[in-house]
């Protein structure tokens, strides 16, 4: 799990499998997927196999990031044009590189759920690791959640 705050509505939120919706929590336990998902041995992937990803402010941000992975180290100055500053401040731009190198390629098998400010699907790896995938931004644009929960 991935998870950040959020620069719009500055607090943190977590994924609520029981309800599959954005609830408010401690941006620490998404550090706690974050680092499963690295030991997890994450590897590398290529962009989104024919899925289409929607032209809403998520589904830019959703491209960025399939992109951005796969040339780490990003620039903080460009983090700090995708990423809100509370995320920002729980993940900062050298943690983010590092989760970001271990998930190179990394490709969208599909999207379930297709909100103007939230997705929802599956994303996989080249050496087969799937995750249960949700990504959503602020009223800025910026993402303010990534949730990357190995399958």
């Amino acid at each position: 799990m991935f998870r950040t705050g959020s620069i719009g509505s500055v607090s943190p939120q977590v994924f609520d499998h029981k309800e599959a919706r954005v609830r408010p929590s401690r941006v620490s336990a998404g550090l706690l997927v974050l680092l499963a998902v690295l030991l997890a041995g994450c590897a590398s992937a290529d962009g989104s196999k024919g899925v289409a990803i929607p032209d809403s402010p998520v589904g830019k941000q959703l491209r960025w990031y399939l992109e951005a992975v796969n040339r780490t180290p990003i620039a903080e100055s460009e983090l700090k044009e995708h990423l809100s500053q509370e995320f920002l401040e729980e993940i900062p731009p050298q943690k983010f590189n590092e989760i970001a190198q271990g998930l190179a390629k990394l490709t969208v098998d599909e999207l379930s759920s297709t909100e103007p400010a939230e997705l929802t699907g599956l994303t996989s790896i080249p050496l087969g690791q799937k995750y249960d995938t949700k990504i959503s931004v602020g009223t800025d644009g910026k993402i303010d959640y990534l949730l990357f929960e190995p399958k």
